[in-house]
């Protein structure tokens, strides 16, 4: 019990002033370097994950819709809401225009038939609407699950 190989943080830092957050972080980040430790961290906090993040896995509506290396997702998300959380999030190198996420999320009781996101994907077709999407391998342990065409143009 004291020496844990997995340590799952569910909001670790939520709520809690920038000072407070940092110094989380900062102790978490000398935990990983100094021991064999893993951390499961699961968060809504986009900028503050990759701070720490070795692989992001994305979720939607209870569903994983991305799993990638965290420099394949922070540098090209794949999935739609991926790509649109990712659009959201303010930076201080670059200037961008900051996206939002049209819509709700939808009701996990009696969530939407085929893709979980197609009512606020701007890509959403007639397969997404129907049909839950296959899992996609990009390469480099880089997954997603999406109808459209990762590789090439989209819908």
């Amino acid at each position: 019990i004291n020496n844990p190989k997995i340590v799952i943080l569910d909001e670790p830092t939520s709520a809690l002033d920038v000072i407070t957050q940092a110094n989380i972080m900062n102790l978490l980040k000398k935990l990983k370097q100094s021991t064999d430790i893993s951390f499961i961290y699961i968060t809504h906090d986009i900028a503050v994950s990759s701070e720490l993040a070795d692989s992001v896995g994305v979720m939607y509506a209870g569903e994983l819709v991305e799993i990638a290396s965290a420099e394949d997702f922070y540098n090209e998300p794949a999935h739609p809401y991926s790509r649109l959380l990712m659009s959201s999030v303010p930076t201080l190198r670059t200037e961008k225009e900051l996206k939002f996420i049209k819509g709700s999320p939808p009701s996990l009781i009696d969530p939407p038939k085929g893709c979980r996101f197609h009512p606020r994907c701007p890509y959403a077709k007639g397969v997404c609407r129907s049909m839950a999407p296959k899992t996609i391998d990009l390469g480099h342990n880089h997954y997603v699950r999406c109808w459209q065409d990762i590789e090439g143009d989209e819908k």
